[in-house]
């Protein structure tokens, strides 16, 4: 036992009693006793007793200590150290300390203190770290919170574009660049894909700012209901039927109920998707112009056109307005006086004319005209020393009529007081009746001189016409496009246009007393052009259509019109509740993402759920129903960091109670 012993001698020996005395151990220096009594080096004690078997070996003043010198290095330094390793042994076996400056350098203790704090740090993450693997840093920037928050903005962005497309489809219809036959075979379905496209953009939308606004109440103080979590992990659809689950007693089952209702109307938008559409084939003729009817507008009989209140005073519309007959064209030769009869229609032409200052900013406000309008006109009476007339592009339209502006300039109608002073005509067509016209042609035997002098409705059928306010309003268009000067060249000298000769009384100059009703001859002139130039002609023995290929009308049906309105205008309004929802990330001082992942994935909720108190609720509900596992742990609780790890390198994320946690902090490691 004493061999054993000798192999194992003390590195120091420390004699309380008196003088270093023992035996082949040499004396302490000064500087060693005070690095021991400092704490420098760290000693075991062993008693005598216990370490030589009762044998005593000197006086009994005496313990014996081992002094262990105690060193945190990083894993660069592990070289060294092993390198060093061996003589360190050898040394410390014959008990060799190794000598200590009397005097140290200040600036090499500075220098060894800020490394040991340096090692001291490092090695400390690297222990967290070691802890706990996957701990991830907390960093939310403003770019951050704007990637998730810019979907909420985009989709916003789509709805109101959706309204602005049915909007164009509603009124003037949607030129797109595709054949008819390509769009009659897969519009529908684009329309409804878009639809549904934008719904479901609208409901991840909500989910990303219903979390957010749930993640923001969930890591406050107060803290919030974990049932908020389970609410925002059901689909959309079943969200009701989950709030109608919780319990009467549960904090949060009013709140939730409500907002579940958003979720549900979002839904209710997908069945407005099959909505009704009609594409619209573009007849476009290239003929007649608005030149053409011009100029062969003074061998147009008044009667041809039906009753207008420029030619006749015994109509029965001459109260409010004119009415224009179309009736059966002509594809053949015909003798003079021979009527012929055919399906037809008829309507209500009316005009209102009154002197307007264009350079007001009136006729903006009042939607007669826009701004481009306003200047071409302005500058058209300017430069322009010949008459001309101009229609607006403000079309007012409803399922039965539709009205437009239209304004006659360097007439001097209204009395010359200013240049810019000049008459703006509303004209209402409306009233559409199917009929049956009786066509009468005059001829003197040549097909070139056939002209037809009388058009009237024989029969009229009260029920709804084929007749369709988009058609009309493209048929005008056509020949008359909006915002464009049109010059009104004199077709004999000395007199004016053909197409204002029922404006007049002398055929030189307008007479305001029949302005009215001569806008009303003129636009039934080019409403008939227009629809000889757009319209395809169907006879008894074949069907004449002149289509372009290359374009297509697509419009909606007035249902149709009503479902795109409705889901674009209340997709809009959820995707801006949304934002305000989520625009709370913007203003919260605490980190959200951890709550936010929590409270939208699963995987995260199970992960922190298994750490927290609550998870003993869930004993005994493996065969339970869902309602019963919400309601087991529908508590109050907050979601932060633990206090056991407020002082390590990496803290832990939990779900406890409110008081339990502390905030999280942006920056900070965390598992």
């Amino acid at each position: 036992m004493d061999r054993d012993r000798s192999t194992e001698a003390p590195l120091l020996v420390i004699n309380q009693d008196g003088p270093a005395a023992a035996d082949n151990v040499p004396p302490l220096p000064p500087s060693v006793t005070s690095m021991a009594k400092s704490g420098s080096l760290a000693y075991s004690m062993e008693s005598p007793r216990k370490s030589k078997m009762g044998k005593k070996d000197g006086p009994p003043g005496k313990k014996e200590y081992k002094l262990v010198e105690t060193k945190i290095i990083d894993e660069g330094d592990r070289t060294d150290t092993h390198n060093s390793k061996s003589k360190i042994d050898a040394n410390e076996s014959v008990g060799y300390i190794p000598p200590l400056p009397n005097s140290p350098d200040p600036l090499a203790q500075a220098n060894a203190a800020r490394h040991s704090h340096a090692s001291f740090t490092s090695s400390a993450a690297s222990i967290g770290l070691s802890k706990y693997p996957h701990a991830q840093e907390v960093s939310e920037t403003f770019g951050s919170k704007t990637r998730e928050i810019g979907i909420i903005i985009t989709v916003l962005v789509l709805n109101i574009l959706l309204v602005v497309l049915g909007h164009g489809m509603t009124h003037e219809g949607l030129t797109i660049m595709v054949s008819p036959k390509v769009v009659e075979f897969a519009g529908g379905v684009v329309i409804e894909i878009l639809l549904l496209f934008t719904n479901a953009l609208t409901i991840i939308a909500m989910d990303i700012g219903g979390s957010i606004f749930l993640a923001s109440l969930i890591v406050k103080k107060k803290g919030y209901s974990m049932a908020g979590c389970g609410f925002m992990q059901s689909s959309p659809i079943h969200r009701l039927n989950f709030t109608g689950k919780l319990s009467l007693n549960s904090p949060c089952r009013k709140n939730l109920q409500r907002v579940a209702y958003l979720w549900s109307l979002a839904e209710v938008m997908k069945l407005l998707s099959p909505i009704v559409y009609h594409p619209s084939n573009l007849r476009d003729r290239q003929y007649p112009t608005l030149t053409s009817s011009s100029g062969v507008a003074e061998f147009i009989f008044g009667n041809a056109l039906g009753c207008m209140r420029s030619q006749r005073s015994d109509c029965l519309s001459n109260e409010v307005g004119s009415q224009f007959v179309f009736g059966p064209q002509l594809d053949g030769a015909v003798g003079s006086g021979d009527t012929i009869l055919g399906q037809g229609f008829q309507m209500l032409v009316a005009t209102n004319c009154q002197c307007t200052d264009v350079s007001s900013p009136i006729v903006i406000q009042e939607h007669i005209m826009n701004m481009q309008e306003q200047k071409t006109i302005m500058t058209a009476l300017q430069n322009l020393s010949v008459p001309f007339i101009m229609t607006f592009d403000s079309i007012t339209a409803t399922n039965t009529s539709f009205g437009s502006y239209s304004t006659i300039g360097n007439m001097q109608i209204c009395g010359g007081i200013s240049d810019y002073v000049v008459p703006i005509c509303y004209t209402t067509v409306g009233g559409f009746q199917d009929a049956s016209v009786a066509a009468t042609f005059m001829t003197d035997g040549t097909t070139a001189s056939i002209a037809l002098v009388n058009s009237v409705a024989e029969h009229v059928d009260p029920r709804e016409s084929a007749v369709t306010v988009d058609s009309m309003i493209y048929a005008m268009n056509a020949i008359w496009p909006a915002g464009q000067v049109f010059p009104l060249v004199s077709n004999v000298a000395g007199m004016m246009n053909a197409l204002l000769y029922w404006c007049s009384s002398d055929l030189i100059a307008v007479d305001p007393t029949l302005l009215d009703p001569g806008m009303e001859t003129a636009y039934s002139i080019l409403l008939r052009a227009g629809m000889q130039r757009t319209w395809d002609s169907a006879g008894s023995t074949c069907v004449r259509e002149i289509s372009r290929e290359d374009q297509t009308v697509v419009n909606l049906t007035p249902w149709g019109s009503i479902c795109i309105y409705i889901a674009g205008g209340l997709q809009s309004f959820l995707s801006l509740i949304a934002l305000f929802a989520g625009s709370v990330w913007y203003f919260s001082e605490i980190p959200l993402g951890p709550a936010i992942r929590v409270i939208r994935q699963p995987t995260y909720f199970m992960s922190v759920l298994c750490e927290s108190p609550f998870a003993v609720n869930l004993v005994g509900t493996g065969n339970a129903q869902e309602h019963v596992i919400w309601q087991a742990i529908d508590v109050i609780v907050r979601i932060g960091e633990s206090f056991e790890t407020m002082e390590e390198p990496v803290g832990r994320i939990k779900m406890e109670r409110p008081k339990l946690v502390r905030s999280l902090a942006n920056g900070r490691m965390y598992a």
